[in-house]
Order: structure tokens, then sequence, then C-alpha cells
């Protein structure tokens, strides 16, 4: 990535700087001019000419470090130059917004651990059929001893149905003596089939707890897809915030470096002046105060830009999914294109993020289990009434001399039960009506605030556009009025706390420039994630826009060149009208 020249002087100095400031320069601004006035034209030449000789001896040994050339590795220090051999090269690229979305979607761990719910929820859903499962069952009990030796042994298989039902089917044997109200127990000498049937008339036939669990458990495997996209979206927003904040900051630190270098070309100029008796020593101790106070906010600022490098880390992650901290290398040298945004139908697009989002869709999934649940409470209000039917058939020689176990036997009827207050089911009926009505309104109160995001973020991209205009018109005007009052510097016109002043207003419209861009980018951020848009879509389009042509540290407009004599006259009408 190209290294960024220093091309303006900016700085933003705390309250305490400006009231101690503007109380120097009233203590000090009369003798300045009143010696301003004695100098001839010729002093005031030669004056302008030694600030050049000097500036151009310093800039020839400057070494001053791009923010985008340290190692967040080493710690910094007043010692960074930009001769290393790393990023300086321009080998690295800048990292964009989809990179970090793309990170998300591959290592985030919050997003690893949505994506489980669906194998989670289909580990449920096989659990649930479980209650289908075909039942084996199998037993040999035997009497050895006693007056009624005997032996009993059989098999069989069972399962419900899906209607409420049960099916069994088995094969006994019985060899022995019996008691005699044990009769049943015996069989013919080759053993006995038997099938049985039970079917729910009333309770259980239409729905019964093993299908409700069923259905809920396929209801929580369709909620499995929009809750991660509701991951997603929740995490990418943070992302998005988080990745523009660092651009700013970076930014910011790249202005009170290049701020910061100015202040020490100029008391590197003050410091051969006073040697060659060109300016007052108390000069060069005023320029050093502001040395100091701009590598006070270049170094909170610094401290901002790395805070949100490794807030940015919990977001970015390497191939193994551990936190990568960005190099300075990878920041973006300037914002993308802001472009103009087309015409808003906010009926439409409503609609639209309503079938899109999650929310809804995760709340009418869990209003259909409620319903669910209500179904089952309100079948439980009916009385139980089986049919049940049992046929049997003995094979083989009798194991009696009265024959009783030859014929084919066959047993039909009904079994009935129900509670006769039946509290359980009304209470049940009584609970999820409510639940029903909490969900629907927090289901329309969702659908209210999805609303009120997209109209909150579509206001907010709209101003923060007009923002962004009026902030580069105010930052054009500053370095315009900088320019000029800095050509007055030189000719003496005016003194180093009034310079001073014009820089820290210059140096606010240009942090405020920077700050407006990212607010804008954040505010699309907001809409895309309100209007349920993938992130990923939307941050490659908007890594793939062109770099934007908004002024900004390493790329502000060259200030119009200052006619002498139309300054002059400015110059005279200026100091009259004050």
């Amino acid at each position: 990535m190209p290294r960024i020249a220093v091309v303006r002087s900016l700085v933003v100095v705390a309250i305490w700087s400006f009231q101690a400031g503007i109380a120097f320069s009233q203590s000090s601004m009369p003798a300045k001019a009143n010696r301003a006035d004695t100098e001839s034209h010729e002093d005031r030449e030669s004056f302008a000419a030694f600030l050049a000789m000097v500036e151009d001896d310093f800039s020839s040994t400057d070494t001053t470090p791009d923010v985008r050339d340290l190692d967040l590795n080493d710690p910094p220090s007043a010692n960074d130059s930009g001769d290393s051999d790393d990023a300086g090269s321009g080998a690295e690229e800048a990292l964009t917004l989809a990179d970090v979305v793309a990170s998300l979607y591959r290592a985030y761990p919050e997003i690893l651990q949505s994506r489980e719910l669906g194998r989670i929820a289909g580990g449920e859903l096989i659990s649930a059929y479980g209650s289908y499962d075909t039942k084996f069952s199998a037993h040999s009990l035997s009497e050895p001893t006693g007056f009624y030796e005997n032996y009993r042994n059989g098999l069989g298989v069972a399962r419900q149905t899906w209607w409420g039902g049960y099916l069994s089917a088995g094969y006994r044997i019985g060899r022995g003596f019996y008691q005699p109200w044990y009769k049943e127990r015996q069989t013919d000498d080759a053993g006995e089939f038997k099938i049985g049937v039970a079917q729910p008339l009333l309770q259980g036939r239409a729905i019964d707890a093993q299908r409700v669990a069923i259905f809920q458990a396929s209801l929580d495997q369709q909620a499995a897809t929009p809750l991660v996209q509701k991951s997603i979206l929740d995490v990418s927003r943070e992302a998005i915030s988080v990745y523009w904040k660092w651009v700013a900051a970076g930014a910011v630190l790249q202005a009170q470096r290049e701020l910061l270098d100015l202040a020490e070309k100029r008391g590197e100029q003050y410091r051969v002046g006073v040697q060659a008796g060109k300016f007052a020593e108390i000069d060069l101790v005023l320029n050093q105060q502001l040395i100091a106070e701009r590598q006070v906010l270049r170094l909170k600022s610094e401290q901002k830009y790395r805070a949100m490098s490794f807030k940015l880390s919990l977001y970015l992650r390497d191939e193994s999914g551990q936190p990568l901290v960005p190099p300075d290398a990878w920041l973006p040298d300037r914002y993308p294109s802001i472009e103009v945004q087309p015409d808003f139908d906010f009926s439409a697009e409503y609609v639209a993020a309503i079938n899109r989002r999650p929310e809804p869709q995760i709340l009418e999934l869990e209003l259909r289990k409620t319903q669910l649940d209500r179904q089952l409470a309100c079948n439980n209000m009916l009385p139980r009434l089986d049919f049940v039917s049992e046929a049997s058939q003995d094979m083989g020689p009798p194991a009696t001399k009265s024959d009783d176990k030859g014929e084919f036997e066959l047993v039909i009827g009904f079994r009935s039960e129900v509670p006769i207050q039946r509290r359980k089911a009304r209470g049940k009926i009584q609970s999820t009506s409510g639940k029903m009505v909490q969900i629907s309104e927090k289901l329309r109160l969702t659908r209210d605030k999805i609303g009120t995001e997209i109209q909150t973020a579509r206001n907010s991209l709209v101003l923060a556009e007009q923002i962004v205009r009026q902030s580069e018109m105010s930052l054009r005007a500053a370095l315009e009025t900088l320019e000029r009052y800095r050509f007055a510097f030189e000719k003496g016109k005016i003194d180093l706390i009034y310079l001073n002043l014009l820089e820290t207003k210059a140096n606010e419209s240009e942090i405020k420039l920077v700050e407006a861009q990212a607010d804008w980018f954040s505010a699309l951020g907001e809409l895309q994630i309100a209007l349920g848009l993938d992130p990923l879509d939307q941050a490659m389009l908007v890594s793939s826009s062109a770099e934007g042509d908004v002024p900004g540290p390493g790329h502000l407009p060259q200030a119009r060149p200052v006619n002498e004599r139309a300054f002059e006259i400015d110059w005279q009408r200026h100091r009259t009208t004050e």
C-alpha cells in the first residue's frame, strides 16, 4: 500500500488548550503586531525565504511513519520510523468489509454454535419417532420345584400406530402342571399364536402426545434455519460497526501523525531561527508546548485505534478460527465511494423485509408449537374410549383331555375412562391460550420494530449523506482559510498561537468528515440488516465499489496559490473591519 505523504498541518487541541492559547495570544499579539508594523518589506521577504529554506532542509530528512506501516506486534515508540521493510513495500492489500463478514460466516463461534441447532433438532425429531419403534419382547419362566412344576416361554412384537392405536403379535408355549386358577398359562403342545389390536375412538385418535412431539420437533428443525440467519444478522451488525470504526480510527490517527510532524518541522525551523537570531525564544517554547499537546492527542488516537483493532480481531479470524489482529498495512487508504441511494418505497421494502427477516418466522413457528399443545389439551377433554380386539389359536396335540385350548378364540370389546373434573385438560387449554395471545402480540410488536428499524436506518443514511457533503464543504473552506493565514504567518502578520487555532479548526473539520463517512457506511449496514439482506452479499457490493474522492488523510486537495498583491489588499480590508 503506498505511503501517504505529509501534505497538511492540522491538529485537535483540548478545551483547556484553547483557553490557554487564547489567553496567551491576547497578551502577546499586541507586541507582535507592533513589531510587524515596523518591519520593512525587505525584512518580510527575507523572513518568508528563511522559513522556506529551513522547511526544505527539514523535509529532506523527514521519516515520519504512516499509520499503515506500524506493526501491531511491536509496541509503538517515539523512535518509530518509516524505514521498515514490511508494509511499505505495498505487497499487502487492504482489509475489506467482505473479508471480515466472510470470516464471520466461516469461523465465528456464535454462528458455528447456531449451525448446530439443525443437527440438534434433527436428533430430537428422530427421538420423537422412537415412540413408533417396533418393540420386541421375550420371556422364559420356570417353576422347576413344587407340586405344580411348569415351564413357560414366549416372544412377541408390538408397536404403536400413527392414529393412536396399538398392534401386537406373539407366540408362547406353556408346559407342565398349572394351578387351576392359572390355567390360561397353559397351551397345547405346539404353543399358541396371538394377535391384538387397540384403537382409540375419541381421545387420542385425532392427535396424541406422541404425534405432538413429532410435529414440534419438526417445527424446531424448521426454526433452525431462521435462528442461524438471526445469529448471522446480529453478529454482522456488530462487525460492520466495528470495522468502520476501525477504519475511522486509523484515518484519525494518520491525521494526527501528520499534524504532529508539521509541529516538529516548525520546531526545527524555530530552533534554527533562534540560533540565527530571526525568531524569539518564546516562539520556540510555545511550539514545544504545541508538540507535546499534539503528541498527547496522537497517543490518544493511537490508543483508540489499537483498541478498535483488538475489537475487530474478535470478528476477523484466521484459518484455525483464532482471533486475528489486523496489521496496520491492512488499513484501507480511503473509504469506498458514497453513492446516491435510489428512491425508497417503504411499503414494498417493509413487506419484503418481513418475509426475509428471521424474527417473525421464529415467532410464527413458536406459535404453531403452542397451537399443537392446545389441540392436544382440547383432545384430552374427550373421554377415553378404545376399541380392543384379541385373537389366539393353539397349535398341536391337546394339552388336556378336555381339549379346551384347541378352538379359535376371539375377544372384542371397548374400554373407557374419563376424569370427572378434567382439570388437567382445562388448565392446559387456559395456559396455552394465554401463551398464544402473548406470542401473537410479540409477533405484532416485532413486525412494528422491523418497520421502525427500516425507517430509522433509512433516515440516518439520507441525513448521513448530507452530513458528509456539508463536512466536505467545511473542510475545503477550512483548508483554504488555513492556507491564507499560513501565508500571513510567513509574512509575520499573525503569530503562532493564532495559526495553531486555525490548524485546530481545520483538523476538527477533517476528523468530522472522517467520522461522517464512517457513520454513512454504518447507516448503510444498519439499513441492509434491517431489510434482512445477506450481509456477505452486501459487503461484497460495498467492497467492490471504487475508492471515493472525498478529501481525507493523505488525500487533501491542493490549496490554490496565494496571490501576494491580492492578499495584501484583502488583508487590509480584513484588518479594517476588525
